[in-house]
């Protein structure tokens, strides 16, 4: 399991071999060309695979702007919310060894939890379960405006913070915003996720993921601490800047670097590393002859966890949209009902994205793995979400 994985790795084919048509293809990559050309993207890198062959896997662009460094294929990303499936899984290796169950109480792990309780404002009754954790359905929260959420950025001090367990105690100075389990709110809980993987494991949570999940999946170009070497290949980050309506350099703000591992964000990775991780989740929890999870536990990552009172409401973050036929799995949206939510995708498609513009998605029923980078800080309104227009035209081009 701590070996390097060698015995796998994508085949090139052409459109047709995998079963597209080219000219939808030949649309998406016109399309960031494009926002290429406006300056509204630096750059992006896609990666489409169908089953064990690689059709696209192109960077388009600019790697750094200042310099005018043509965008490698192999270029690194901050994946931001794009980490959250990595907890997702670092959470069911512990699960397959019997260390934790859904039902459990988060109180039995992060303690911390029962300050939330008492903390004026509070409105739960209850503390979450850890399966409220993986599906924003635990009470925790801060705010529904922006104002609301940078009053407890500030109040709490996050960026204060010295270590995931201090940051997860900070959270905890917080009220519980709801009952858990009955409504669904963006939230902190794949963070502790993290900090129960450290606390089960005694390992620290990067740490954990390099050695259970990434060195044996072969992610050689992924993880939280990279090289000097490695960084030479991570791109900026970039920010629209309001008043001249061009690019410019990110800030520590909108960065969000932080100097310790969470489990919500901080990790890099290139296109072609997720879409190994990603491969990994289709084929049930192996890659090659490396096995990761048995196939009963990688196939809880695509089956729906909210209760059905939830599915009939809508809740938006960013373009995803929860209810309406899109169920919520492990730390990421799931399709469970393409018709219902007029999307083009497969059944049980898991999704998700970050901050700064990074997308995939793994689609079971059609055996296809997509992997988007970029590195602009969301939102893009002049621009069309790129994993909607990417399904759109990716599922156009799908012959059989």
């Amino acid at each position: 399991m701590n070996d390097r994985n060698d015995t796998f790795d994508f085949a090139a084919a052409t459109c047709s071999e995998a079963g597209f048509a080219p000219e939808p293809l030949q649309e998406l990559r016109m399309y960031l060309q494009t926002a290429v050309a406006n300056g509204s993207l630096p750059g992006a890198v896609i990666f489409l695979a169908r089953g064990d062959r690689v059709v696209l896997h192109e960077a388009i662009g600019q790697g750094d702007l200042a310099t005018g460094r043509p965008l490698r294929a192999d270029a690194q990303y901050r994946l931001h919310s794009m980490t959250k499936p990595f907890t997702a899984v670092a959470m069911l290796l512990l699960y397959e060894e019997g260390k934790w169950s859904f039902d459990d109480p988060v109180s039995v792990y992060v303690p911390e939890v029962r300050e939330a309780l008492k903390q004026s404002g509070n409105r739960a009754t209850r503390e979450p379960l850890l399966r409220h954790l993986f599906t924003h359905t635990s009470g925790h929260g801060f705010g529904s405006t922006m104002d609301e959420i940078m009053d407890c950025v500030a109040r709490i001090d996050i960026f204060g913070a010295r270590s995931l367990a201090d940051l997860v105690a900070r959270y905890h100075q917080l009220p519980l915003r709801y009952e858990p389990g009955t409504s669904w709110e963006y939230s902190v809980g794949m963070d502790i996720e993290a900090l129960i993987v450290e606390r089960i494991s005694g390992q620290r949570y990067d740490h954990f993921l390099q050695q259970r999940l990434f060195a044996p999946l072969g992610m050689r170009d992924t993880g939280f601490a990279l090289s000097p070497a490695h960084n030479e290949h991570l791109v900026p980050g970039y920010a629209m800047d309001a008043t001249s309506r061009r690019l410019r350099p990110a800030n520590l703000l909108e960065m969000q670097d932080l100097m310790f591992p969470i489990g919500g964000s901080s990790f890099r990775s290139t296109a072609s590393d997720y879409a190994r991780f990603a491969r990994m989740l289709l084929k049930l929890g192996s890659l090659g002859d490396t096995h990761i999870l048995k196939a009963e536990t990688a196939r809880l990552v695509f089956e729906n966890l909210l209760p059905e009172p939830l599915l009939q409401e809508h809740h938006n973050t960013l373009h995803y949209r929860v209810g309406g036929g899109n169920g919520f799995s492990l730390n990421g949206l799931l399709c469970i009902d393409p018709a219902v939510a007029g999307r083009p995708v497969g059944r049980n498609t898991y999704e998700w994205a970050g901050a700064h513009g990074p997308w995939f998605w793994a689609d079971p029923e059609h055996d296809i793995v997509f992997v988007g980078m970029t590195n602009r800080a969301m939102p893009h309104p002049e621009l069309a979400p790129l994993s909607l227009l990417s399904q759109e035209l990716v599922y156009r081009a799908l012959r059989r």
